[in-house]
């Protein structure tokens, strides 16, 4: 019997099941977690996914990352299932978003929040699905409310009972199973699909010109960041260059890390939407800094001697619409499905271009070294991987903790971080292997157990990340954006719970300062600089 022909006949099995009690799993009372444990997840076992873990127990080497939340009253939860293949575990291929069969699946906000996981995750496809149906949606474009229901695939949807025709069968298995994603599937797919016209085209990466997520939220930054400027001169006309540059990143850099922490639910409210709400945006804005500031430390939310000076008055209805468009209930960006070595390529030319002041107007221009290189050049994802793979990789290979605590990793001209990022990665799925492997031979604080396997602690990766990691840039936006990225990182995976843990046992802040691991400087020295006592953090002489 074939993998298909086995596929099918579980399948089948499943559909017979569902039929005879349809009226109970129809029932509302019947809910999304039985319908996964029931039906879902053995579906997408049958298509050859180790949706249990039983073969790959490593929670940072697993194909299929499966969310156990429930949907909140209001809230925007993660995607329910992410699948990926080896040995590229962060490339998540496609997502599905599941529900109780009782919801009536073809609903607008379903169907927006599914296709912003793909969007933002740069892939074609996703699913919606709670098993009775089985819908495929285009992600192609950028995410809106307003034509999500236009999101479906054509010839896309599917009723239980068609999962007994073979033929039918088979669109989902040569698109979805395992061993058709290793081949290639879902791409050829996207290739073939129809391409916009007129209107419907984007500038971007995808084919056809669909718009990508970089392109997209680059260019909502340059937007917000025009804006910004412009609207702080008005109200603020002494005002420079420099100190807008400084100002309005810092703004945008508070905004962002919000809204990572709310779609990483690290954060239970939502506070970027409810700035204004009272008519008092920036007051709101700045009292949450101060807040935030006490609970996570770090450079974002630090009191900046201008922006948080009680006289600085910036326009309010400006700042208000800026985070009603920034926030989770009218923005298309998923900072929970965002790839964090994204955001790390979109800051980079971000960074790109500086604020020019006169004695009345702000814009924005290229740095000189940029027009004159001709743009911004950032190395792309999958050759920072191959580098730190192949260089600290077979550095550390076969060392323990203990051995790699000695070890420090330093990126003389680090840019907005993209390969500090790339080592602090390989270190925390090195560390988190190593006690998966040998789980005896971790100490107390160093792991916790979930269910799928031991995880590191926060403090453990506060601790690789001060004994580390080291950068040094010589623009301090690139440092701030630097340190913002692998602030991101160290909290990937936390939860309200984690964080809340750590603040009781250790009674501190969540995020270490980097000041002395990440600085501004120019790391073009001469050998006197000894001579004149400077002394460096974390090294020591080899000689």
């Amino acid at each position: 019997m074939s993998d298909f022909d086995e596929a099918h006949r579980l399948v089948s099995e499943l559909v017979q099941d569902f039929r005879a009690h349809e009226h109970r799993y129809l029932s509302p009372e019947y809910q999304e977690a039985e319908a996964r444990k029931d039906f879902i997840d053995k579906f997408w076992k049958a298509l050859g996914w180790d949706v249990d873990h039983n073969i790959q127990k490593n929670p940072y080497e697993q194909e299929v990352k499966v969310e156990r939340g429930q949907d909140q009253a209001g809230a925007r939860k993660r995607a329910d299932y992410a699948f990926s293949l080896t040995p590229n575990f962060r490339d998540v291929r496609f997502f599905v978003k599941a529900k109780k069969p009782s919801v009536q699946l073809e609903n607008a906000d379903d169907y927006f929040q599914t296709t912003r996981y793909g969007w933002n995750s740069q892939n074609p496809l996703a699913v919606l699905t709670d098993f009775e149906q089985f819908h495929i949606l285009d992600c192609r474009y950028k995410p809106s409310i307003d034509t999500a229901l236009s999101r479906a695939v054509p010839s896309g949807k599917f009723h239980y009972t068609e999962y007994l025709d073979a033929e039918k069968f088979a669109r989902i298995y040569w698109l979805f199973a395992r061993e058709a994603v290793v081949a290639g599937s879902i791409e050829k797919f996207a290739a073939d699909m129809p391409k916009p016209r007129g209107r419907a085209v984007q500038r971007g990466l995808f084919p056809g010109g669909y718009q990508s997520i970089d392109e997209a939220f680059l260019d909502e930054l340059d937007e917000i960041r025009a804006d910004l400027a412009r609207g702080f001169k008005k109200t603020n006309p002494d005002l420079g260059g420099e100190d807008l540059t400084e100002i309005v990143q810092r703004t945008i850099d508070r905004l962002v890390f919000i809204r990572f922490l709310e779609d990483r639910l690290i954060e239970n409210q939502h506070l970027v939407a409810s700035f204004g709400d009272k008519g008092t945006a920036w007051e709101d804005f700045i009292a949450a800094s101060r807040k935030l500031d006490g609970v996570y430390n770090g450079i974002v939310f630090k009191r900046h001697a201008k922006l948080d000076d009680r006289d600085f008055a910036p326009d309010d209805a400006l700042f208000s619409a800026i985070c009603e468009d920034l926030s989770h209930i009218n923005s298309p960006y998923d900072f929970n499905a965002i790839p964090i070595h994204i955001l790390g390529s979109i800051y980079e030319r971000f960074l790109g271009k500086v604020i020019v002041a006169t004695d009345k107007r702000a814009r924005v221009e290229e740095k000189p070294e940029v027009r004159k290189a001709g743009g911004v050049y950032y190395t792309p994802e999958y050759i920072v991987r191959y580098i730190v793979e192949n260089t600290v990789g077979k550095l550390i290979e076969g060392k323990s903790p203990a051995q790699i605590v000695e070890m420090k990793f330093a990126d003389i001209a680090c840019g907005s971080g993209s390969f500090l990022l790339g080592v602090y990665d390989l270190l925390i799925r090195y560390h988190t292997k190593f006690y998966n492997d040998h789980p005896g031979k971790a100490k107390k604080g160093e792991v916790v157990e979930r269910d799928d396997g031991l995880h590191l602690t926060l403090q453990k990766k506060r601790e690789i990340l001060l004994n580390n990691i080291f950068g040094v840039d010589i623009d301090m936006q690139a440092v701030e954006v630097a340190q913002l990225s692998l602030y991101l990182k160290l909290l990937q995976d936390e939860t309200p719970g984690s964080t809340r843990a750590h603040q009781l046992e250790f009674h501190e802040t969540l995020l270490p300062s980097l000041n002395k691991n990440i600085t501004c400087g120019n790391s073009l020295i001469g050998t006197d600089i000894l001579e004149r006592g400077y002394v460096f953090y974390g090294f020591r002489s080899t000689s």
